[in-house]
């Protein structure tokens, strides 16, 4: 979900700081990303990720994105990361049964000691189209997104589902003082696995950001995501963050998440730094 609260959570940031100017056409963002969590199992899994976004803004009604992470993964081979942000939650070697896929699985049998599964390389690619209605009474911003993955990462190594998903997203903005309240909702479709039947979700998240000065402003948003198996729990997350723009050019973002349930990490958190070149 991460991926879905991190764009919420610029776009918000762009909007509190200004809401007339148009954004630069290109945008290159480099960040990482670091969460723990059991997951409902009897070992956590960790994951780093460090995505690379490039953003393209052809006019201030389209947005165009791709992003594809360098991704590290430790577990009992229960997790695999699912894209847009969010994991697919199966069961491990510490937990009596198989994962969705990738070694390291119990293979149905419980193991007396858990064997840990180390995977790391490229995840799979992301591309978004954003387009921006017209605004509502000049302080209700709409944007209707679609998202499509491409299954680049390794399922092999459990890097990736292997399969093709895509989301549909609709955001609703506004302007209160200094506050920028915010909503989001998402239907997000799954490719199946060929030993496990993935759900098609909703995914939702409400927060708002607040603006400390022209250059910064802190946000916290609650995030919910049902879950993506018959045998795995939803996820939620209490997500908040912190945007300074430090010139024209490149601004910073800094944030953390608490995990609220078992299809969520317990806590991580992460980075980015964005460029904008000059005119």
């Amino acid at each position: 979900m991460r991926k879905t609260a991190l764009f919420s959570a610029i776009a918000v940031a762009g909007l509190a700081a200004s809401t007339s100017a148009l954004a630069s056409e290109w945008k290159y963002t480099l960040g990482t990303d670091i969460s723990s969590g059991d997951y409902g199992d009897s070992a956590d899994t960790e994951i780093v990720s460090t995505p690379f976004t490039v953003s393209y803004a052809p006019s201030d009604k389209w947005t165009f994105k791709a992003s594809m992470p360098f991704v590290q993964i430790e577990g009992p081979g229960g997790v695999v990361p699912g894209g847009d942000g969010g994991v697919i939650v199966g069961r491990g070697n510490g937990n009596g049964g198989g994962g969705p896929l990738g070694p390291g699985n119990g293979g149905g049998q419980q193991s007396e000691e858990i064997e840990m599964v180390s995977e790391s390389g490229l995840g799979d690619l992301w591309l978004t189209g954003t387009y921006s209605l017209e605004p509502v009474a000049e302080r209700w911003f709409f944007d209707l997104s679609a998202k499509y993955k491409v299954p680049t990462a390794d399922a092999e190594k459990g890097l990736g589902t292997g399969e093709a998903d895509y989301t549909l997203q609709a955001e609703v903005f506004t302007v209160a003082g200094n506050f920028t309240p915010f909503a989001t909702v998402a239907r997000k479709f799954k490719g199946d696995l060929p030993e496990t039947e993935l759900n098609d979700v909703w995914y939702t998240s409400l927060g708002s950001g607040y603006t400390l000065t022209e250059a910064s402003s802190v946000g916290m948003s609650l995030d919910y995501q049902q879950a993506t198996t018959e045998t795995s729990d939803p996820s939620a997350e209490l997500f908040g963050y912190f945007n300074h723009k430090l010139n024209s050019q490149w601004s910073a973002m800094a944030y953390a998440y608490m995990g609220l349930a078992d299809g969520s990490p317990d806590q991580g958190f992460g980075f980015q730094l964005s460029y904008r070149p000059g005119n």
